[in-house]
């Protein structure tokens, strides 16, 4: 496995030749900016998690009693609940494609 990325990585860089300094210099300052990203990003989540009510009408409780539309339930996304589970979900995907880009960057950075 580990030699299949290194010919990968052989084949984007041209002739297995050493990176530019400022391109090492950058992708390092990258690497660091994503752990920092992701270490603020997973405190956030936990709050942000916390923070919102639980789901109160999901269960059996749900299909035995029936589940009334109310003008509160119709209008979730347009209060506080709504933004944070909105809030919820567009932090997990920066959350995902910083770990993605934190990654592809370990395999590119010698050392």
């Amino acid at each position: 496995m580990l030699n299949n990325v290194y010919m990968i990585k052989s084949l984007l860089l041209a002739d297995d030749s050493v990176m530019p300094s400022w391109l090492l210099d950058t992708l390092l300052v990258l690497k660091d900016v994503f752990i920092w990203g992701l270490a603020i990003g997973a405190i956030a989540m936990i709050v942000l998690v916390l923070v919102q009510q639980s789901n109160s009408q999901g269960g059996a409780g749900a299909a035995i009693t029936g589940v009334t539309e109310t003008y509160y339930s119709q209008n979730k996304g347009r209060n506080k609940e709504g933004r944070l589970k909105l809030a919820t979900t567009v932090l997990a995907c920066v959350m995902g494609s910083m770990a993605v880009l934190y990654f592809v960057i370990v395999i590119f950075v010698p050392g």
